[in-house]
């Protein structure tokens, strides 16, 4: 009779294989794990690098188009105030410039940045840019342009003399669909003048339902009403309209973030108007300007020219015609790029701890997007 003997465990050759087989799937699956978390990290970082490069370059090509725009007086070259020195005339709303950069050359910007409202200054206390945070190299570009609106804010019958209070039409909001405040500076213009003044009382009652606004002479600041003309030919007809005057300087700083690795990623900024600057897009880290100039009467510009070129003279800057920006923007996190950073590792700490090899990980693209003026002289 055979007598069979029921197996009762593994035997030592047994386990030790089972063990060895176990293993290399584990090890299989945490590296297939490991390269598809890489490689997710990878895609969203491309993924978002290119979502902000388009939020720039739409937020900067939005201001670019609009750039000069004084309604039907924007093909007109002068454009006259009603303070004693132009020169003097609030950075925030000197509309006689449309277009104005700065070129960042090294740890300087060429024309300078003196005239940008810096910190705690500015028409407005407090509000101004922080220009120690821009990131040398990096250019600044500031657009102006009247307040566009759905319905102008017309004058509510023809001005005797240009001397007397402007009275409007008052807008659906009331004071606050204006597009500007009291003691702004604003625009009165037709097709054949324009005048920047400043406002210094809005009076909603005495006219009601229009709106009244007065420009009295005021000596204590230089940029105040130092004549009370508004017209230095003929006066103001009930065609006229009077606009806020929009202003945005944009530059490149640290955000106020942290990505994956506790460090602060550079982003876009921007300030408009008499608002403090807001951060708008974050992992942008450069930005670079070219202007198309042309010296003829058609469009098409014979040259790109830097600021630096462009420099100071008005003469030039009324001749730009189209705007070619190009942004860098990274992944933000490190996804384990090899990339140099576009500005070394002052403000993007290098990752590897070795600052001379200029690696932090991100991965970076430019992008670029020649934008034409539609309010070129």
């Amino acid at each position: 009779m055979r007598i069979r003997i029921k197996q009762l465990g593994l035997s030592l050759v047994e386990l030790m294989i089972s063990l060895a087989v176990g293993s290399i799937i584990t090890v299989g699956i945490v590296q297939l794990f490991g390269a598809n978390s890489d490689t997710y990290a990878v895609m969203q970082g491309q993924s978002r690098m290119q979502e902000s490069a388009r939020f720039a370059l739409d937020f900067i090509g939005r201001d670019v188009q609009k750039a000069g725009y004084r309604g039907c007086f924007s093909n007109n070259e002068q454009l006259y105030y009603t303070i004693f020195n132009p020169d003097l005339l609030p950075y925030e709303f000197d509309l006689r410039f449309g277009v104005q950069g700065y070129d960042g050359a090294g740890a300087i910007w060429i024309p300078d940045l003196s005239d940008v409202p810096n910190d705690d200054k500015g028409f407005v206390a407090d509000t101004g840019i922080p220009k120690a945070d821009i990131v040398v190299g990096t250019d600044v570009l500031t657009l102006r342009n009247l307040v566009q609106q759905d319905i102008e804010i017309r004058l509510a019958a023809d001005m005797a003399t240009s001397r007397e209070d402007i009275i409007v039409v008052s807008p659906p909001d009331g004071v606050d669909g204006l597009g500007f405040s009291e003691l702004d500076l604003a625009v009165i213009h037709d097709c054949e003048k324009a005048t920047i003044f400043h406002v210094t009382n809005i009076d909603a009652s005495t006219n009601a339902p229009n709106i009244t606004l007065e420009h009295s002479l005021d000596p204590t600041d230089p940029w105040r009403n130092s004549f009370q003309t508004l017209a230095i030919k003929n006066t103001f007809l009930a065609d006229a309209a009077v606009s806020g005057i929009e202003t945005h300087t944009y530059y490149i700083a640290p955000g106020t973030g942290e990505n994956s690795s506790g460090d602060t990623p550079l982003s876009l900024w921007r300030k408009s108007g008499t608002d403090a600057p807001v951060e708008l897009v974050e992992g942008v880290e450069d930005l670079q300007v070219l202007y198309g100039v042309t010296t003829d009467d058609n469009s098409t510009p014979n040259r790109y020219m830097t600021a630096a070129e462009l420099g100071n003279d008005w003469d030039q800057w009324k001749d730009v015609t189209t705007i070619r920006v190009t942004v860098v923007a990274n992944t933000i996190d490190d996804v384990g790029g090899t990339v140099t950073p576009t500005h070394s590792c002052t403000v993007q700490t290098c990752y590897d701890g070795e600052p001379a090899n200029g690696i932090d990980g991100l991965m970076r693209r430019s992008f670029t997007q020649t934008i034409m003026l539609r309010n070129s002289s």
